[in-house]
């Protein structure tokens, strides 16, 4: 395995979509610190109050962004391997199934890290100057930041799955960018749900005669509980889309539980589609 991960590697140095990412990366974990800094300061220098800016905000960013970039990376880079019979001279050449499957696996998910701490230290090297340390502790950061790059692995490993075992590069590049954004979507759309309030509050109004209506507080209907919360609750923990919204608004509660899931994920999409690729015929 180790020709085939050095020839990916070769390939991802001269591949345009993945220094495409990079340099997306790399303006987003710039741009960010600086208009944070410019807004805290507009702000101080308006009110006339101190508002304090603090680097833990949008350091975690990067993950509501992961998804969507690995997604154009991996669907462009593993979807030439059909359209250029590079799969098909790799197994006449004598190597395994497995050995390809898990090569570009491996590539997927080291370009998907590398695009992390590509936001991580430009983000430090432009917000520490200018926003100082981190508020939460450090512990607690690289909790976070290990969750991090366990959603980048688990999204590498879907996409894997989709594009070995699909040979129309246009529909690969198609089907991973669209999971990306109803993995997105649907982590807002679940934690919306989870978030809506038990009760909605007593309130009044006055009408255009004058009169002055209240409403007492009443339930709300789309309160979920029971089953369904649990429900609710666990693919919120589970998909790697809510593990994004969760970890880049830094709401989870127990980022160990989001390790556990994104390594159960990554290994059963890795064991679903090493078994389908063996099965493909290709031609």
């Amino acid at each position: 395995m180790s020709k085939l991960l050095s020839a990916n590697f070769m390939r991802v140095k001269k591949n345009k979509p993945f220094w495409g990412c990079i340099i997306f990366m790399l303006f987003l974990g710039v741009s960010l610190p600086i208009a944070q800094y410019m807004q805290v300061e507009e702000l101080n220098q308006t009110r006339q109050e101190v508002y304090e800016t603090v680097l833990d905000q949008q350091f975690f960013t990067f993950v509501m962004f992961i998804g969507l970039v690995a997604s154009v990376f991996c669907g462009l880079f593993l979807g030439t391997e059909y359209s250029d019979g590079t799969i098909r001279n790799k197994v006449v050449v004598g190597h395994t199934r497995n050995g390809i499957y898990l090569a570009n696996l491996i590539t997927c998910m080291i370009a998907g890290l590398v695009m992390c701490l590509t936001f991580i230290i430009s983000y430090l090297a432009v917000g520490y100057p200018l926003l100082g340390g981190f508020h939460l502790e450090i512990k607690q950061i690289l909790l976070l930041t290990l969750a991090s790059f366990m959603v980048a692995v688990v999204f590498s490993s879907i996409y894997t799955l989709i594009a070995m075992n699909n040979q129309n590069k246009a529909a690969i590049a198609v089907a991973c960018v669209l999971f990306a954004f109803i993995s997105m979507f649907g982590g807002q759309l679940i934690e919306s749900r989870l978030n809506e309030p038990e009760m909605w509050e007593a309130y009044s109004y006055t009408t255009d005669t004058g009169q002055v209506v209240e409403q007492p507080a009443e339930r709300n209907p789309r309160y979920l509980e029971g089953a369904a919360r649990d429900f609710y609750e666990f693919l919120h923990d589970l998909l790697p889309g809510d593990q994004q919204q969760q970890i880049g608004t830094m709401t989870t509660e127990n980022p160990w539980v989001l390790i556990g899931y994104s390594t159960g994920l990554t290994v059963l999409t890795t064991g679903v589609g090493m078994f389908l690729f063996r099965k493909k015929n290709l031609r």
